[in-house]
């Protein structure tokens, strides 16, 4: 089982947040430009931080990928060349892509590996095979397929195969939806989508019901709202499936989310890697620290049995207990040994609060914060957002360690 463990992908929505994925354990990231990819509501990369980016990734043994996986029309594809041309030259490990145009010109272009995005909707061998064939390395399957379906594609083609591990669902066929398109006027396949299928909805059983004020069959419901995915209990499946690389989703997800998710994957593929056998027992309490981040309850959606509707999450689920447990009171910017770290802080906190500091090797260190100071090294009873303050130094505490409190039920 542990010879071939699968690459751990992380979502990296800007430089800080790549920074953040690769220290805490992710094998790699994937990031975006300003332009064709599907989150343009996420920072994406400029030019300059993507070539620091990959500079930061390789210097820790990691990967970069870019997505280029928006459907693009003529005048768009006439700017891709240039862009492509720039990722190649400046070391990016592979692109995403789901447009046979975009691939094209990629191949045209550069001589970068192709991974074949989700959109593309890529559920069996035989598709599978014909994007080998077109030059393809990699599948991204969509998320309708279970991990036994996935081992049989890649047994029977030998392309990598890419499986979503974590993260929000799309109810859609692999996310090929417009909805936002009517709704919005954004168009969701060229990086608008506005999540409509999350709003709550009424249903009536004919139209006539409700132009006459008949109460509807459901009110407030969304019945287009999945729940959230969570895959870390299944780990030995995909290991013995040998599944190339598991991704977890949220590109504009906090930092907070990031750490959390990747450092739970990660430490779980070091036990696979350090033991024979990993018991159900230790997984399932790694799996509870991702009840402390901010979710939608969670499912396991299709990857052993298709998704049914147990996997819907419905409005008169919205409980205050969904929410996150915790939340993000700051990073770690300066670490001066036997005198103090500072901390830039994001949410409010006082001198009675308790930080937990989330270190990179996943240890969980405890860190009062009454003898909070600001950075004239003046005692201050509350630290305000966006302002650096000054705590205790503590051994084995980091830059970019993120600092978090738990929220009163």
């Amino acid at each position: 089982m542990n010879s071939s463990l699968p690459e751990l992908l992380a979502p990296a929505g800007n430089l800080e947040k790549l920074k953040v994925a690769i220290l805490y354990g992710a094998d790699a990231v994937y990031v975006a430009g300003p332009k064709f990819s599907l989150r343009a509501g996420t920072d994406n990369f400029s030019d300059v931080e993507l070539e620091a980016g990959v500079a930061f990734a390789h210097a820790h043994d990691a990967k970069v990928y870019v997505t280029l996986n928006a459907f693009l029309h003529d005048a768009e594809l006439e700017l891709l060349p240039e862009y492509v041309q720039f990722l190649d030259s400046c070391g990016v490990d592979a692109v995403i892509a789901s447009d046979v145009g975009v691939i094209h010109v990629i191949q045209q272009h550069s001589r970068l590996p192709i991974h074949l995005s989700t959109q593309a909707s890529c559920l069996n061998q035989y598709a599978a095979t014909l994007w080998k064939n077109l030059g393809v390395r990699r599948i991204v399957l969509g998320r309708e397929v279970s991990i036994e379906q996935a081992e049989l594609i890649h047994k029977n083609t030998g392309v990598e195969v890419e499986m979503f591990v974590h993260g929000s669902m799309c109810m859609a066929y692999s996310g090929n939806c417009t909805i936002s398109n009517y709704t919005a006027a954004r168009d969701s396949n060229r990086g608008g989508c506005v999540q409509s299928c999350r709003f709550s909805y009424s249903i009536w059983e004919k139209p006539k019901q409700r132009e006459a004020g008949i109460a509807p069959l459901h009110a407030d419901v969304s019945f287009m709202s999945s729940k959230d995915l969570r895959g870390l209990e299944l780990l030995p499946h995909f290991i013995d499936a040998k599944i190339t690389s598991l991704k977890i989703e949220g590109r504009m997800k906090s930092n907070l989310y990031v750490a959390t998710t990747v450092q739970a994957y990660s430490k779980a593929l070091q036990w696979f890697k350090e033991e024979q056998h990993v018991s159900q027992q230790k997984l399932l309490e790694l799996s509870a620290e991702l009840e402390k981040i901010s979710h939608r309850q969670y499912t396991e959606a299709s990857l052993l049995t298709p998704a049914g509707p147990d996997s819907i999450y419905a409005y008169s689920d919205r409980t205050g207990k969904h929410n996150s447990a915790y939340e993000l009171t700051g990073t770690v910017l300066e670490v001066f040994p036997g005198e103090y770290i500072t901390l830039l802080v994001q949410n409010p906190f006082n001198n009675q609060s308790i930080l937990e500091i989330l270190t990179f090797d996943g240890q969980m260190i405890m860190l009062p914060a009454n003898d909070l100071k600001d950075v004239h090294h003046q005692p201050i009873s509350v630290a305000q957002p966006n302002r650096l303050v000054l705590l205790p130094f503590v051994e084995n505490i980091h830059p970019l360690n993120l600092a978090r409190k738990a929220v009163p039920s």
